[in-house]
Order: structure tokens, then C-alpha cells, then sequence
């Protein structure tokens, strides 16, 4: 923040409203730029280039607005870009898409709001212009909304319009451009994935069931979803059984024997009976073997003694497993997650689940585990073994799954979609701006901004696509005016009539409406801000706090 014209009281040093402002201004306008080029099908990427501790520079190319903001985070103290990070981060960990456009809008309306106030308007008019603007955006878009589903509360999946599901799911991977990374082969697979996950009864839906590997070598078309799950985990022992088609049994815990917890002395001759002092790997094996399991997997750590002794009885031993990977075993395999095996809690047959195991090769040394259902057993998670020609290209391929999974979750809570390139942008703009001569001077300078501020994302879209945006905002709106609702900019750049029917032009609504309402109410709490007070004293040094004199208090 500027600090030229700062008045101090002690060591704190107060910035006066206009340099407020001004920085607010700033600060927005600058995170608004960093993503600006990014947004729409044809929008460019940006390279990051950082220079790390050991000095070496970590280079990355992306158009993910989040990846790009996160860069800043720790590397800037400007406290209004802060907190436009932190905006990003909530939004992003939340919804998992959308964060761009709702970067922008935040900027937009901030740069806006601050222009108003400067030009007269009170803040406290502003935000209510705003919040008028918000609330009939809002309410078109529940009038344009495009239903997904035969029911608000859909409770089976035969509810969905799983070819609706799909457009979002194109839309979200890849802005909806046909043979972009041919991630519009994974649509369906991306839906499949999304509705084994869901759990309707609760309302939720669960992507952790969902795994995604990256693994470089071929292309990003030939990704594909398997009936189970992927893992990084080797056997530690009875590799000579893989691959296996039987019991899989999951234990939290570990396998290994009882400690001898107290100082004794065992005189006579000992019969073994003693309870926990005659577990050994043997009995431990025996035990597991109770369940009829061919596969373990253990969240904890397993003796060498006892993966041998469970090898030798023909039981493949995996260890020290994730516990969010054990639950996903368990929706793979119908196996009940149960606790440590000992003699005296043997391995049944009821915890045991059904699955088929095998390591598969990668590229280079690696392998990975692949843990599907049996075939004719519909597994609750899947997995995704996504691929791509090098690590940062599969790593890309597997961001652009995730955007997909999580728009098409989105669309399965509030199942209602709206059309993409701006056009419900452009549809609720004019609503807007029809209503604001309902209101008075100040409030209506504000709700006719609001309404200029939703027409800025189609006049993005539009200069991205090599538009000259005054042209195409006017063409646009003149679509609007007769009738075409739908009317924005498609996946090619171009000015169409529907932008849902020529390029799959359709997004979540919840996660526009969040965007909408996290930016509007973050705009309107840094709008009444007048003033930044800020403390200039060194950091507190126990060090140099001096010792009290004798008989001082």
C-alpha cells in the first residue's frame, strides 16, 4: 500500500481514504490481470517461472486460474491481494471449478465499486446497488436455468439426463473444443465416475471415492476409467502370487505380535497357553488365513515374520496403506474395514470382500497396483488412469479430469445448468439494467454498473477470442433483445444463436451462483473499508527486553 502520505501515532501509521482506495483499486486490477487472457476456450496460458530455495527455477505452463494466484500466496504482503488468494483457495477448495470467472468478477466489481465512490456515490449505496444487481441476477438465472434432472431432489440415477451430465463434463475439461487433448472421449467415463460416487440419501457426493493417477506415455485420449482403483503400493511379500482373483480383506492397524508389556519370569514348562505371549508370526497368519483372504492390506505396519508367514500360505501383503485408499478398497471390493488380526480376533469370512489384484507396468521402473471389482460386482469407486506424453502433460490431463468431476458433481447437487460463453451473462445484464431506473440516483448508478460488470465476462471471452469487443457486445446484445437467450460466444470464437446446441456450452449453476455471490459479498466488505491501519514496529526481540533492576516490580 502507498505509504508517502501516512499520519503515525506511535508505531502505527494510518493510510487516509483516498490512498485506500486507490490500493484496492490497484491491488484488484492487478489479480484480475494475472487471469484475464485465461478465461474461455480460446483464452492462453500463462508460464509461471519461480526461482526456489536451492536456486533452481520450477517453470510450469497453465490456464488454471487458481494455479496461477496460488503462486502469490506467501510471496506477496499486500493485504488486499491476499485477500483475493484466499478467495481463490476457498472457492477453488469448495467447488473445484469456476475459480477464474469468479476472480474476475471480484475484480471487476471492486475497480467498479471504488470508481463509484470516488465519483460520489456512498459506499453504503454501492453495496446496495450491488446486492439489488446480485439478487435479479440470481432470479433470471433460476428462470433460464436448464434442468438436468426430472427432479429437484433426484434420489436414483435414472433422474439424470446423463447426456446433459456429459456436455458439462466436455464443457468443464475443456471449454467444450472438440479434439482438445480428446478429453471429450472421457465425458461419459467422467458422468460413471460422478454417479458411482454419490450418495443420494445424504446429498453428497463423495470425489475421494474417485482416484486419479497421472502416468506419463501415450496421450491424454488414451486415459481410461477401470472398475476400482489404483495405488502406488508394492507387496512386501508373495509377489509370485500376483495377480489375484479372490478374498481381499482390509484391516486398520497393524500386524505384527503382542509385546510382552511387563517384567516376567516364565518357569516350568511352558504349553503355549498364556494368551498374548504366544502370539507369534505363525499364529498371526493362521488367523488372517480364518478369513479366506488372498490379499491383505494393512494401514499400519506388518512384520517381515508375518508377511513371510502369510506368503507362505499363499497371501499377498500389502502395508502401510492410506486410510482414505482403505476406504476406497473397501467401495471397491465390498470388504468390511476391520481392525488388527490376533489370535483371539481371527480374520471371518463376513469381513472378507472380493477383487482382483495385479501390478501394472508404467513407464520407466514404476509400477502401480490396480485393485478392481470382480466381474459382474458394480464397484461404489472408480478409478481414473489418466496418461499423457510426459509427466507435466498427464499431470495437465489430470487437472483437467478433476475440473470435469468436479462440475458434473456440482450439477448433481443442485441439478440445474446454465449456458456458458456468456450468455447468461448477457441474459441477466439486461434484467438489470431494466430495473435500475426503479431505484433512485445514487442506487441506480450502481445497479446500472453491476449490470456493465456482468457484461464484462462476455466482453472477455469476446477480446480473447480476437473480437473487437465494443463490436461484439453490441451484436450480442441485439441477439439478446430478439429472443435468443443463449446467444454468446462458442468453443471456436464465434458469435452464435445457442451456444449450448454449437459447442456444449453448459455449466453448473451452483457454480456460477457461487461465483456470483462469493465475489459480490467480498467486494462489498473491502467497498466499506476507509482507512488501513498498520503497525510499523520491529518484530518483539525477548532478547533485548532489559532486566529489571533489584526491588523494581
Amino acid at each position: 500500500m502507498p505509504e508517502h502520505n501516512a499520519t503515525s501515532i506511535g508505531s502505527w501509521e494510518r493510510l487516509p481514504p483516498e490512498e485506500t482506495r486507490q490500493g484496492i483499486k490497484a491491488a484488484a486490477a492487478e489479480m484480475g490481470g494475472l487471469v484475464r487472457t485465461t478465461l474461455g476456450p480460446v483464452g492462453v496460458d500463462k508460464m509461471i517461472v519461480r526461482r526456489m530455495d536451492d536456486d533452481r527455477l520450477r517453470t510450469f505452463i497453465t490456464n488454471d486460474g487458481v494455479a496461477i494466484i496460488e503462486e502469490f500466496e506467501g510471496e506477496t504482503d499486500h493485504p488486499i491481494a491476499n485477500q483475493f488468494i484466499h478467495l481463490a483457495e476457498a472457492h477453488e477448495d469448495e467447488l473445484g471449478d469456476g475459480t477464474t470467472t469468479m476472480t474476475l468478477l471480484a475484480s471487476e466489481l471492486a475497480t467498479a465499486g471504488i470508481d463509484l465512490i470516488e465519483e460520489g456515490v456512498p459506499p453504503a449505496a454501492v453495496v446496495d446497488g450491488f446486492s439489488i444487481g446480485a439478487q435479479r441476477t440470481l432470479e433470471v438465472w433460476d428462470e433460464i436455468g436448464i434442468p438436468v434432472a426430472d427432479t429437484p431432489q433426484p434420489m436414483s440415477r435414472g433422474s439424470f439426463d446423463e447426456s446433459k451430465l456429459e456436455q458439462i463434463a466436455h464443457c468443464g475439461m475443456t471449454n467444450g473444443r472438440q479434439g482438445e487433448w480428446r478429453l471429450e472421449e472421457l465425458s461419459s467415463d467422467v458422468v460413471e465416475a460422478v454417479l458411482r460416487a454419490w450418495e443420494p440419501q445424504r446429498g453428497t457426493v463423495h470425489l475421494g471415492y474417485v482416484s486419479i493417477e497421472a502416468i506419463p506415455g501415450g496421450d491424454a485420449g488414451a486415459s481410461e476409467l477401470i472398475p476400482g482403483t489404483l495405488h502406488p503400493y508394492e507387496p512386501m511379500a508373495g509377489n509370485k502370487h500376483l495377480p489375484v482373483d479372490g478374498g481381499v480383506l482390509v484391516i486398520e492397524g497393524s500386524l505384527e505380535p503382542r509385546s510382552i508389556r511387563a517384567n516376567v519370569t516364565i518357569s516350568g514348562d511352558y504349553d503355549g497357553s498364556l494368551g498374548g505371549l504366544g502370539d507369534d508370526a505363525s499364529t498371526i497368519a493362521d488367523a488372517v488365513a480364518q478369513s479366506n483372504a488372498d490379499a491383505v492390506f494393512v494401514t499400519g505396519d506388518v512384520t517381515a515374520a508375518i508377511g513371510t508367514e502369510l506368503a507362505t500360505r499363499g497371501i499377498v501383503c500389502f502395508r502401510n496403506v492410506k486410510e482414505s485408499d482403505l476406504e476406497r478398497l473397501s467401495r471397491v471390493t465390498g470388504a468390511t474395514i476391520r481392525g488388527p488380526v490376533t489370535p483371539t480376533a481371527p480374520g471371518r469370512l463376513d469381513d472378507c470382500g472380493r477383487g482382483q489384484v495385479r501390478l501394472r507396468d508404467a513407464e520407466g521402473d514404476k509400477t502401480w497396483l490396480e485393485v478392481t471389482a470382480p466381474d459382474g460386482l458394480e464397484p461404489r469407486s472408480l478409478g481414473f488412469v489418466v496418461r499423457g506424453g510426459t509427466e507435466s502433460t498427464a499431470a495437465e490431463t489430470r487437472r483437467r479430469i478433476k475440473v470435469g468431476l468436479n462440475a458434473v458433481r456440482a450439477a448433481v447437487k443442485r441439478p440445474v445448468a446454465l449456458p456458458g460463453g456468456g450468455a447468461a451473462e448477457l441474459e441477466a445484464a439486461r434484467a438489470v439494467t431494466d430495473l435500475a431506473p426503479k431505484f433512485d440516483g445514487r442506487e441506480q448508478l450502481a445497479i446500472e454498473r453491476f449490470g456493465a460488470v456482468l457484461e464484462s465476462l462476455p466482453r472477455t471471452l469476446a477480446r480473447n477470442a480476437a473480437h473487437d469487443p465494443i463490436d461484439a457486445m453490441a451484436e450480442l446484445r441485439a441477439r439478446h433483445d430478439a429472443g435468443h437467450g443463449r446467444a454468446g460466444i462458442d468453443a471456436n470464437g464465434r458469435l452464435v444463436n445457442d451456444v449450448v446446441a454449437e459447442s456444449d456450452a453448459l455449466d453448473a449453476q451452483l457454480v456460477r451462483t457461487s461465483c456470483l455471490t462469493r465475489s459480490v459479498e467480498f467486494t462489498n466488505s473491502l467497498l466499506t473499508i476507509d482507512g488501513v491501519v498498520f503497525n510499523t514496529a520491529p518484530p518483539f526481540d525477548p532478547d533485548e527486553v532489559p532486566t529489571p533492576r533489584r526491588g523494581m516490580r
